[in-house]
């Protein structure tokens, strides 16, 4: 006659591949919502992983990274549609993004500034150097004061700017091929009408 301590492994692995089965399940439940709330309609046009929310910016002026004398400000972004990238020498999913970043500026259609976050400026400079500069201005906030007051908690992120200064669309994470394409559709767009 068994046991009922000889049944306890076989219990135990039915135990753990319950949970196993139910936390999957779980998780593909939150990603397959994630996946149908990443595209945002904007003018009956899809942005894929952006998020709409307009943001006022608040006066702001950053010491430029290569000329302290023109400092990174809200005039730079008024009268045109403009991309803010807030990026760091230091991490790696920045420096997966570059390359399309690289290839958005190719592009020619948005002027692209770049914010360096929490990093040391010969770290920034020597890393632009070495990778290309997509940045028609470089900003330092070594200390992180700017990106506190826009609610940055870790880099990449991305802001679309519309043509009065104010954030428009707000990317969180390292910009992929795809949502390339879409920047360039939604801007492409926005110049036409």
């Amino acid at each position: 006659m068994k046991k009922f301590s000889d049944y306890t492994p076989f219990l135990v692995l039915i135990f753990l591949v319950c949970v196993t089965g139910i936390s999957t399940y779980k998780i593909n439940l939150k990603q397959q919502a994630a996946k149908e709330n990443a595209s945002v309609k904007k003018d009956n046009e899809a942005i894929t992983g952006f998020v709409k929310e307009k943001i006022i910016l608040p006066e702001f002026s950053l010491p430029n990274l290569y000329d302290e004398s023109q400092p990174f400000s809200n005039k730079d972004l008024i009268g045109k549609y403009s991309l803010i990238n807030f990026f760091a020498s230091w991490c790696t999913t920045c420096r997966a993004e570059h390359e399309n970043l690289m290839r958005l500026k190719d592009f020619g259609i948005v002027d692209i500034y770049g914010v360096a976050w929490r990093d040391i400026n010969q770290n920034t400079k020597e890393y632009l150097a070495k990778s290309g500069n997509p940045f028609l201005k470089v900003a330092a906030d070594n200390k992180a004061l700017f990106t506190k007051i826009m609610g940055l908690n870790a880099v990449p992120e991305t802001l679309v700017i519309d043509p009065e200064g104010n954030v428009i669309l707000r990317y969180q994470g390292n910009l992929e091929d795809y949502v390339i394409e879409d920047i360039k559709a939604f801007i492409v767009s926005k110049k036409i009408k």
